[in-house]
């Protein structure tokens, strides 16, 4: 991300949604510097953002508001795995089209996607919100997990549940009516269609690197 494109985004102007992710803490370090010399309150939050539903719509929107401009964190799909080894279906849906839909939601302004091998802790210290926004239905509520980001932050907001919905209880139930295979066949699908739309420069570009 440049300064000119994070200025697109501060005025509403049009941008491709990959120009709102921030990649990596170098760049978080030049964004947030930015916005909080221009004035800018951050709020921000992090997430899996798998099957994306109201309440995490509703969550968004809830962290948008106590803040000028939003930064939002989503774990890619190796850092998910690692979290979630038990369930060999998360996430179901992979990395960039959780990043996109992401980017299209109207209360994200920026995103970070968290690395494998990259501490948590860094993208709260780095950014240092001035409200970092958790669910009291995450980890991210326990204290445990808030001693260590709390003076990173100008204030933590707790919020409840947003909806009686959640994408655990929601995988849960296709997995009770036994629709185990179909979620495996909608990740693989997935799968399938975001490599067909790659362009045809950037396959012939893999194959000449492979050569």
């Amino acid at each position: 991300m440049t300064l000119v494109q994070l200025g697109k985004i501060l005025r509403k102007e049009d941008v491709e949604w990959g120009d709102r992710v921030i990649n990596n803490l170098e760049e978080l370090a030049e964004v947030a510097k930015y916005l909080r010399a221009s004035g800018f309150l951050i709020a921000s939050t992090t997430g899996v953002w798998d099957l994306l539903h109201v309440s995490h719509c509703r969550y968004l929107g809830m962290t948008r508001a106590t803040g000028h401009i939003s930064i939002v964190e989503v774990d890619t799909d190796e850092v998910v795995r690692q979290r979630k080894p038990d369930n060999i279906l998360r996430p179901i849906v992979p990395m960039d089209e959780r990043l996109e839909m992401l980017a299209w939601s109207r209360p994200v302004d920026l995103i970070y996607q968290l690395v494998q091998g990259e501490d948590p802790i860094e993208f709260i210290r780095v950014m240092r919100p001035d409200v970092f926004v958790v669910s009291e239905t995450s980890q991210d509520s326990k204290e445990e997990y808030l001693s260590l980001v709390r003076e990173y932050c100008g204030r933590i907001e707790i919020l409840p549940a947003q909806a009686n919905v959640s994408t655990t209880e929601r995988v849960r139930q296709m997995m009770m009516a036994g629709g185990v295979e179909k979620l495996i066949a909608v990740r693989d699908l997935l799968d399938r269609m975001l490599e067909a739309a790659r362009s045809p420069e950037a396959q012939l570009k893999e194959e000449f690197n492979h050569d």
